[in-house]
């Protein structure tokens, strides 16, 4: 298959939410997550393994656009410039706990 045409298909499925792929998709494949965040799951469709696959490209390139930062775990996201990846490094804080649990983040 041909990753640049999949990772579109793959933008085309974060940004059209409204579509019925969309829709079809999140009710099967990724339900609980965002399609960035989907696993394979059991059973997976030809079609879903090859988008997981383009997927693979957006990630590589995508980056969270921060807002009012309540949907972003610094711990666990890629937002931080680094040299070789884009993760905060060393123990998360107790008092960053205190915040998510207002917040209703886990």
């Amino acid at each position: 298959m041909n990753l640049a045409l999949l990772a579109k298909q793959g933008r085309r499925i974060m940004t059209r939410q409204a579509s019925l792929l969309y829709k079809v998709l999140k009710g099967r494949y990724f339900r609980h997550f965002s399609f960035l965040n989907a696993k394979v799951g059991s059973r997976p469709s030809f079609g879903w393994r090859s988008l997981l696959e383009g997927r693979k490209i957006l990630l590589k390139g995508t980056r969270w656009r921060v807002g009012d930062g309540r949907s972003i775990d610094t711990w666990k996201e890629p937002w931080v410039p680094r040299d070789s990846d884009f993760f905060l490094r060393g123990d998360k804080p107790k008092w960053v706990n205190t915040i998510d649990s207002r917040r209703g983040v886990e």
